[in-house]
C-alpha cells in the first residue's frame, strides 16, 4: 500500500500544462538525469523532444544502473511513442519510434488503494510498459508548436529486441524470426534454441509463432529431450491472445489456456516466482498442467525456469525456458538435482545426510514426493532441524515421511477426500500422510496435507517423473513449530475439543512450553456423536457453565509430564495370544486411569483407548507438537453422568458449603 501511494499519489497526475517542452521537463528530474544524458548526446533526439508530439515512458537513475545493455539513440527510441497519451487513455499496444515501429504492451491491473487521476476523481489501475511498471504519471508538457507532451516515469529500462546489424529484415521481428535467425538477436551459448527450432520445423509447425496478435512464446534452450517434442507439446509452449510479462503474472494460480486445447488433451500454462534462499524475488517458472491427457500426453505438471525473460516480439513476448513444457523429467532426482531449482535445499539435505534416499528416488518406480521448497528451509525451526540431522535415524524418519510408496495425484486426493478422512501410509514406517481439500477454486483446489503434526499447503502439485509424482510444499513435514494450544486452535479436524477447551481459559496451560502433554483429542465427528447420543449433556457442555465438568472430562484424556508417541504406549503394553496379538496397559491419566489396547493382525495394527467399556481407536497417531504429542481418536470417553447436574445434588452441595462455612467462622471466633 504504501509504495502504490508514494507512486501515484506523491506524484500527482497533472490535470494542467505546463510553458516547458517535454525535454524542459526531464532536465527538471534529477530522477531522470542517466536518461538526459543519452538524450544531450543526440542532436536529433534532443530537437524531437523539443519540438514533436510524444509520450515518453522514461526509466530512472535507479533502474538505469541496473541495466547491463547498449545505450544510446535506438534504447530511447524505443521508450517514445509519437502520440500523447495520459495513462488512461493508453491502448492494449502502442507503436514506438525505433526503426521498424516495434510495440510496446499495456498491461493493467487494480492496485487495491483509490488513488487521485487526472482531471479530478479517482482511479485504482496500475500500468505496466512490457515488463516496466509507471511509478509517476501524466506528467505534461507542450511542444514548441504548442502540441501536447506526456511523461511518464517508469522503474525499469523497457529494452528492445534488437538485431546486431542495420538489416531491415531483421528490425521488429516476431517469434518465427527470432526462431529461425537468433544470432543475430544474441541468443547463442547458454540461450541457443537450434535444437528446439529444428524440431518445430522437421514437425512443419513454424507457423505457429507466426501467428498473428498479442501471444506469449515459451521456447526451451538446446536440450537432449528433442525426440519427445510432438506438434502438441509445441503447441503447449504457446498462450494465445495473452501477453504475459513476468511482473504482469499477478497470481501463480492464474491459468491461461494453450494452443494445445482441444477436446481430448486440455493443457493450461501458468507463470510464477520464488525467492531465492529468502532474497527479494529472483527466479520465474512457467508450469504446463496438462489437466486432460490423451495417449501420448499424460496428466501431470512439468516445470521449467525462465532463464531469459520478456524479449518482447511483433506478436507478443518470448520467454526461454531451461526445458520443455509438456515432456516428463528422467526421474524425480533428477529434477531435484537443478542447481537453481525451486528444491535445492531439500536435495542438499538429502545429498548431504542421508543418501540412501537418493539412490531410492533415482532408482524405484512409482513414487510420491511432497517435497519442500526453498521457502519452506527459511520457516522451520533451524535448531530443531539441526538436531534432526545429527541422527541417521530421525532424519531417515524425518526424509521417507515426505515419500509415499505409490504414485498419488491431486485427482485422487480430491476424489478420496469426498467422504472420509483420507490418509496415505509413508515409506516413514508406521507414520502416514492426513489430506484435506479446499475446492473454492474448482480448476485448482488447494490441497493440504498434515505429516506428524506440520500442517503444509501443496503450492505446485502434480510434477510428472518417469518414476512418479513430485508436489511442492511450503513446509518441512515432521518438526513441529506449534504448541499443543496452537495445534488444536489451527486443525479443523479438532476445533470441537477447542472450543470446549476454552471454557475458563482450561487450555491456557497447553500454551506452556516447560511443559510436556500427551492428549488424546476427540475428533469433531467424535463430538457429533456425542451431539446424536447425548444431546443433553452436549448442549450443557457447549453452551457453557459447565466448566468443571469439561475440565473433568479433558483430563480424562491428558497425560501432563510425558509426550508419548504411539511407539511409546506400543513399548509399554504385554503380549496376549499367539493367534491374535491383543496388548493393553493402564495409562494413569490427569484424572483417572484408562486402558491402551494395540490389536495387531498380519501386517496391520489397531490401537484403541478403552474406558468404562467405551472404546476408542486412535486414527491419527503422533501429531507432534512442540511440547507434546497430540493422538486424535474416534470416541469421546465420557457418559452421560458425567454432566449430570440434579437439583438435589446442587442443593446439597451448597447446604454442606455453606454449613462449612459457618462452622469455621464459629471456631475463629472461639480462638479470639
Amino acid at each position: 500500500m504504501a509504495k502504490v501511494l508514494l507512486f501515484f499519489a506523491a506524484v500527482v497526475m497533472l490535470n494542467t500544462v505546463s510553458g516547458e517542452t517535454l525535454l524542459d521537463l526531464i532536465k527538471g528530474r534529477a530522477d531522470l538525469t542517466e536518461m538526459l544524458a543519452i538524450i544531450e548526446a543526440d542532436n536529433l533526439l534532443s530537437a524531437q523532444l523539443s519540438e514533436q508530439t510524444f509520450t515518453a515512458f522514461l526509466p530512472t537513475n535507479e533502474a538505469m544502473a541496473k541495466y547491463q545493455g547498449k545505450k544510446g539513440r535506438k534504447l530511447v527510441q524505443y521508450h517514445l511513442v509519437n502520440v500523447a497519451y495520459p495513462v488512461e487513455k493508453l491502448p492494449n499496444d502502442i507503436n514506438t519510434e525505433l526503426a521498424g515501429n516495434p510495440r510496446l504492451y499495456i498491461s493493467r491491473f487494480p492496485s487495491g488503494e483509490q488513488l487521485p487521476r487526472i482531471g479530478g476523481g479517482l482511479t485504482d489501475t496500475i500500468y505496466y510498459i512490457n515488463n516496466a511498471k509507471i511509478i509517476s504519471a501524466n506528467h505534461r508538457a507542450k511542444s514548441n508548436a504548442d502540441d501536447l507532451q506526456i511523461l511518464h516515469v517508469v522503474d525499469e529500462v523497457i529494452i528492445p529486441t534488437i538485431a546486431d546489424n542495420s538489416d531491415a529484415q531483421y528490425s521488429n521481428p516476431d517469434a518465427r524470426r527470432l526462431l529461425e535467425k537468433p544470432i543475430p538477436y544474441g541468443l547463442t551459448d547458454e540461450h541457443n534454441i537450434t535444437a528446439f527450432q529444428k524440431r518445430v520445423s522437421d514437425l512443419k509447425l513454424m507457423n505457429v509463432f507466426s501467428m498473428p496478435g498479442n501471444n506469449t512464446f515459451f521456447i526451451p534452450v538446446n536440450q537432449a529431450l528433442s525426440d519427445l517434442i510432438d506438434g502438441q507439446v509445441v503447441h503447449g509452449h504457446v498462450v494465445p491472445e495473452h501477453v504475459l510479462f513476468t511482473r504482469t503474472v499477478m497470481n501463480a494460480n492464474d491459468l491461461y489456456k494453450s494452443v494445445a486445447f482441444t477436446d481430448n488433451l486440455k493443457v493450461y500454462i501458468s507463470m510464477e516466482n520464488v525467492t531465492l534462499d529468502g532474497e527479494e524475488a529472483l527466479l520465474y517458472y512457467v508450469k504446463s498442467t496438462t489437466a486432460y491427457g490423451d495417449v501420448s500426453h499424460n496428466k501431470g505438471t512439468v516445470l521449467a525456469r525462465i532463464i531469459k525473460a520478456n524479449i518482447p516480439v511483433k506478436n507478443g513476448v518470448v520467454h526461454l525456458i531451461d526445458r520443455p513444457l509438456m515432456v516428463v523429467a528422467s526421474s524425480i532426482m533428477s529434477y531435484l538435482q537443478e542447481v537453481d531449482g525451486q528444491l535445492r535445499s531439500f536435495h542438499k539435505l538429502m545429498r548431504d545426510h542421508y543418501p540412501d534416499i537418493v539412490n531410492e528416488l533415482i532408482l524405484k518406480e512409482n513414487l510420491t514426493l511432497f517435497a519442500p521448497s526453498n521457502d519452506a528451509f527459511l520457516k522451520v525451526n533451524r535448531e530443531r532441524l539441526e538436531k534432526v540431522t545429527l541422527s541417521s535415524e530421525k532424519l531417515g524418519k524425518l526424509l521417507y515421511l515426505h515419500v509415499v510408496p505409490r504414485r498419488l495425484t491431486t485427482d485422487e486426493i480430491k476424489e478420496r477426500s469426498l467422504n472420509e478422512i483420507f490418509q496415505e501410509e509413508t515409506m516413514s514406517s508406521g507414520r502416514k500422510l492426513y489430506f484435506a481439500v479446499n475446492e473454492t477454486n474448482s480448476l485448482m483446489p488447494v490441497v493440504s496435507l498434515e505429516g506428524a503434526g506440520v500442517n503444509a499447503t501443496i503450492t505446485t502439485p502434480n510434477i510428472a517423473a518417469k518414476n512418479g509424482i513430485i508436489h511442492i510444499i511450503d513446509h518441512i513435514l515432521g518438526i513441529p513449530s506449534q504448541t499443543v494450544y496452537e495445534k488444536l486452535a489451527s486443525d479443523p479436524m479438532l476445533s470441537s475439543t477447542f472450543s470446549l477447551s476454552e471454557q475458563e481459559g482450561w487450555n491456557h496451560r497447553l500454551q506452556s512450553r516447560d511443559q510436556r502433554f500427551t492428549i488424546f483429542v476427540p475428533s469433531n465427528d467424535a463430538w457429533d456423536y456425542i451431539k446424536r447420543e447425548m444431546p443433553s449433556a452436549h448442549k450443557k457442555l457447549f453452551m457453557g457453565g459447565f466448566g468443571y465438568h469439561v475440565k473433568y472430562i479433558l483430563e480424562r484424556h491428558m497425560i501432563v509430564g510425558d509426550d508419548m508417541s504411539l511407539e511409546d504406549l506400543i513399548s509399554l503394553t504385554t503380549n496376549g495370544t499367539q493367534r491374535e496379538t491383543k496388548r493393553e496397559k493402564g495409562l494413569q491419566m490427569t484424572r483417572g486411569k484408562i486402558y491402551f489396547q494395540a490389536v495387531l493382525r498380519e501386517s496391520f495394527g489397531n490401537y484403541f483407548l478403552e474406558w468404562n467399556g467405551i472404546k476408542a481407536q486412535v486414527i491419527r497417531p503422533d501429531v507432534e507438537c512442540v511440547n507434546g504429542v497430540v493422538h486424535v481418536i474416534n470416541k469421546v470417553l465420557m457418559k452421560s453422568r458425567d454432566v449430570t447436574v440434579s437439583s438435589a445434588t446442587s442443593t446439597s452441595s451448597t447446604a454442606t458449603a455453606l454449613l462449612a462455612s459457618f462452622l469455621t467462622l464459629l471456631l475463629a471466633r472461639s480462638l479470639h
